[in-house]
């Protein structure tokens, strides 16, 4: 895997959000010291070997604050210990005020690429067809970051949000009085629900069959079922219905990804890369002149 190309749209209130956070006021300590209208340029540089990734939301802080991003490191590419991943000058008031917020959001999208990449590589090894999809659990205020990551990390999205796709869970079915409401549902309002894909989480086998011979679920999804189950249950649902995607979800990590994917699903769903420890990484700001 090379370059990300994926590009976010950043609003300027969510990034006017970050940096007040940061600077409630103003920044007491170069005001002090008289260095705020210094010329000056910072190096934000890795500690540790990662996936590059946050580097546009770093880079949209600074430019907000007034500074210019003079390089930056390919999003999406392994970056090594002691590597220079971003350059900026501005003012020492621009650079200290975007310091700490840009360095916190590489870090944290950092690591969320980098685990995202690992947990791929290893399904894909196994598995080649496999997709690799990251659940909506990104902290709020921070889907931005998150799904940029997940993307430069190789994965897909489940969904980005609830008026992607239809995802009937448990408790949707339960509020409904059983499977057979939903598939009723389902049918009825097909032609409203367009080109929007129709996925279904289920309990038990019997309700994957039913959703399987239904005709009008694009997807049916397993949830915390241990691989050797899976992989019977994967067999019969195929036999009912070759076409539909099967997928699977819950408690999957790093740690037992190539045992799902080897049990022949479609799609991984795993919330897995929210919970990556940020990478280890340094802001170096000096002066110019």
């Amino acid at each position: 895997m090379g370059r990300c190309t994926a590009s976010i749209h950043l609003p300027l209130s969510l990034v006017d959000e970050w940096i007040r956070e940061d600077i409630p006021f103003m920044d007491l300590t170069t005001t002090i010291l008289g260095i705020a209208d210094k010329p000056a340029r910072a190096h934000i540089v890795l500690r540790e070997k990662a996936v590059i990734c946050g580097l546009q939301e770093a880079g949209a802080v600074y430019r907000r604050l007034g500074a210019e991003v003079e390089n930056e490191a390919p999003e999406g590419t392994w970056g090594e210990p002691g590597q220079e991943i971003m350059t900026l000058r501005g003012s020492g008031g621009q650079l200290h005020a975007g310091w700490r917020v840009a360095q916190t959001l590489v870090s944290i999208g950092s690591g969320v690429a980098t685990y995202t990449r690992l947990m791929v590589e290893k399904a894909k090894k196994v598995n080649p067809k496999v997709v690799i999809a990251v659940a909506r659990k990104a902290p709020p205020g921070l889907r931005h970051l998150y799904y940029h990551c997940v993307l430069c990390g190789g994965a897909t999205l489940h969904r980005v949000g609830i008026s992607d796709t239809v995802l009937v869970f448990p408790n949707h079915t339960r509020l409904a009085r059983g499977i057979d409401k939903i598939l009723e549902k389902i049918k009825e309002a097909r032609s409203l629900i367009g080109e929007r894909q129709v996925v279904i989480e289920v309990d038990s086998l019997d309700e994957a069959l039913k959703v399987a011979r239904s005709g009008v679920v694009d997807e049916v999804q397993l949830d915390h079922v241990e691989p050797d189950e899976l992989r019977e249950m994967v067999t019969k649902i195929r036999k009912v219905n070759n076409n539909i995607r099967i997928a699977v979800g819950g408690g999957i990590s790093l740690k037992n990804i190539e045992e799902y994917a080897v049990t022949g699903v479609d799609v991984i769903v795993t919330s897995a890369p929210f919970w990556a420890k940020p990478i280890d990484l340094t802001t170096r700001i000096e002066g110019l002149g």
